[in-house]
C-alpha cells in the first residue's frame, strides 16, 4: 500500500522524504456576470444564496461575494465585459458544469416559476433524483438537484 501522506524521490545517490501538501476545500468559486449589482441580488433573491459582502465597485472593476448555503463555497462574482460560459454543450445543449442541492425541487421549481425565472422542464430520474435547470441573467445553466 502506498502511503499517501509521504513521497519518496531520489536526488542523486540520496533517498529523500517529503511530506504531501492535500487539498483541503474548496475556497472560492470565481464567476463573471455582467452587472455585479443585478447578478447578486438575483442570486439572492432567487436561489437564496447567503450575501456574505455587498457589490463593490472600484477603479477598473466590481465585485461581490456570496456563499453557496449555509456551508457551501463562497462565489466571488466579478464584472467583466466579456464572459466565458459556465456550461458546456452535449447533444446540441447547454450542460451545467456545476449543480446545486435543494431539499425540495417541486417547491422550489414551482417558487422560481412564480418569480418568473427562466428553468427547464423538472425531471424524476433514478438515480440521478429530480432536478431541472436555471439560467442566471447571464445565460449561465445551473442544474439544481434534489
Amino acid at each position: 500500500m502506498v502511503d499517501q501522506t509521504k513521497t519518496e524521490q531520489k536526488l542523486g545517490s540520496v533517498l529523500v522524504t517529503k511530506g504531501i501538501k492535500r487539498i483541503t476545500g474548496l475556497a472560492c468559486i470565481n464567476l463573471p456576470v455582467r452587472n455585479v449589482e443585478v447578478s447578486a441580488e438575483w442570486y439572492v433573491e432567487n436561489l437564496g444564496v447567503i450575501l456574505l459582502r455587498e457589490p463593490m465597485r472600484f477603479d477598473q472593476n466590481a465585485n461581490a461575494i456570496i456563499q453557496l448555503g449555509e456551508n457551501g463555497p463562497s462565489v466571488l462574482m466579478h464584472e467583466e465585459q466579456e464572459l466565458i460560459p459556465l456550461h458546456f454543450t452535449r447533444h446540441g445543449k447547454p450542460a451545467p458544469i456545476f449543480e446545486l442541492r435543494t431539499d425540495d425541487a417541486e417547491a422550489f421549481y414551482t417558487q422560481l416559476l412564480e418569480n418568473e425565472v427562466t428553468v427547464s422542464n423538472r425531471h424524476d430520474n433514478l438515480p440521478c433524483g429530480k432536478y431541472f435547470h436555471v439560467h442566471d441573467p447571464d445565460g449561465n445553466v445551473i442544474t439544481i438537484v434534489e
